[in-house]
């Protein structure tokens, strides 16, 4: 169906408006019947907002037989949001609408009565720069785009970076996922060796015994150089703990071996002052019944007296050092006897740390073993519902303001676009219960009594 319209030429402000509105109702008539392809019979582009268009305005003087440029209304302007032009002297131009003829030629009839000229002075106007268009949908960079003259929906899209790729944020993580849960996979795996190996040593240690064996869980991979290399770890540490306490253990047994010695040594000399004191008593006894009987001196009874005194003194320091000697020998029993109880609840505590530390560690491994095959199982599973849905071919739309209300009509790659258009971009919607995608369908044309783009139904957005 074509709907052409042809400019006729009006003279007066009055006629233009009423042009204008006409033209404004056959476009609209024409979007909602014909849809976007109507426009492009209608190769005159009509004014609208933020539009810039440059005039240039001339004036023949017969009597300096000269042509005089106008210079205060040759410049660059910008159609406002109320579709009129800020003119010096003319004030606000209707721009709305109208083709750059008809601007020229109004501005031309407004020169002419505003500066009461005899002939109408010669005006043109270019468009150096289009209102822009939008891009709305799954493209890859949506926005705003400037226009150029006899764009398609296509090229639109292309501006816009064409459809989205599959690089989808959602698989962009869950690869991440993927390869972080790896990564930790392997760091668990290496802390569950290591606490296996460090529990196969503690156990021979609390056993007595001097060596470990190779855990049960580890013996299919024993010639492994990581596991080699844990086991070593291991035996040397079992080796220095044991060469501590056992050096320990060997300083307070010669501690005991001394102190025993001192007993013994102490114990023979309480031996000897014993006779030592039977002997002065002996002689003292003698000394004393001499005495009584007149044929000894008393100083020597006096001297013996002293000797006893200070053998018994002797005695009685000796006997002191050995008790003090035995005392010593229960302190270093009760050392020995501590280090090992200590050294047992030490490997004990240990152990069931280790144990502890071993069952949370196989619970995170097996955790992120989990996530792991989710996300490595989830991931191409999006991928290739977003591929299938990039094979299905895009559904397009077109948003465009007819008679100041947004209209939305089905379009294609070829359909012309227009300056302040909204161009909406669905991509096919996955179905995973269907054999293929299923293309979101494309919005049914608006016919002449269409509900305004504010109430319509939007097209669902996928998520896959």
């Amino acid at each position: 169906m074509s709907c052409p319209f042809e400019e006729s030429p009006m003279t007066d402000t009055r006629s233009r408006r009423r042009l204008a509105t006409i033209r404004a109702g056959v476009s609209a008539l024409a979007f909602l019947l014909c849809g976007p392809v109507a426009r492009a019979a209608d190769t005159a582009y009509m004014l609208g907002p933020q539009d810039k268009v440059r005039l240039k305005v001339y004036e023949w003087r017969a009597s300096k037989d000269e042509i005089f440029e106008l210079e205060a209304f040759s410049d660059e302007f910008v159609v406002g949001p109320s579709g009129m032009l800020s003119l010096p002297l003319v004030g606000e131009l209707p721009a709305q609408g109208l083709t750059t003829e008809a601007l020229a030629s109004s501005l031309a009839d407004r020169l002419k009565r505003r500066l009461g000229l005899v002939e109408r002075p010669d005006a043109s106007a270019e468009v150096v720069q289009f209102r822009p268009f939008y891009v709305s949908g799954q493209v890859d960079k949506p926005g705003e785009y400037p226009y150029r003259p006899a764009m398609t929906v296509l090229q639109a899209v292309s501006l816009a970076g064409g459809l989205q790729r599959v690089s989808d944020p959602g698989i962009i993580r869950l690869a991440r996922e993927a390869i972080s849960s790896r990564g930790d996979l392997q760091i668990l795996a290496g802390e569950i060796n290591q606490l296996l190996v460090r529990r196969s040593r503690l156990e021979a240690e609390i056993a007595g015994q001097q060596d470990f064996k190779t855990p049960p869980e580890l013996l299919g991979r024993a010639n492994d150089a990581a596991i080699s290399l844990l086991m070593q770890q291991e035996r040397m540490i079992m080796k220095a703990r044991l060469e501590g306490y056992r050096t320990q253990l060997g300083a307070l047994d010669e501690l005991k071996t001394y102190l025993q010695k001192e007993v013994d040594s102490l114990g023979a000399q309480l031996a000897t002052e014993d006779t030592q004191l039977k002997l002065v008593q002996k002689e003292l006894q003698s000394v004393a019944s001499l005495v009584e009987k007149g044929l000894a001196v008393s100083p020597r009874q006096l001297s013996l007296e002293r000797t006893v005194a200070q053998i018994q003194g002797d005695r009685l320091r000796v006997e002191t050092a050995g008790m003090r000697a035995r005392q010593e020998i229960s302190k270093a029993d009760i050392s020995i006897l501590e280090l090992k109880n200590k050294r047992s609840n030490d490997l004990l505590v240990e152990l069931r740390t280790t144990q502890a530390k071993l069952e949370e560690t196989s619970r995170k491994a097996n955790t992120t073993e989990q996530l792991l095959r989710e996300s490595e199982y989830t991931a191409p599973q999006l991928l290739a519902e977003r591929l299938k849905a990039t094979m299905a071919p895009p559904s397009y739309s077109i948003v465009r303001k007819v008679n100041g209300e947004p209209v939305e009509t089905a379009a294609t790659e070829t359909t012309p676009i227009e300056p302040g258009d909204i161009i909406k971009v669905q991509l096919a919607r996955f179905d995973a219960t269907a054999e293929g995608p299923a293309a979101t369908p494309a919005p049914a044309p608006a016919s002449a009594g269409a509900t305004k783009l504010g109430a319509m139904e939007r097209p669902s957005v996928s998520q896959n």
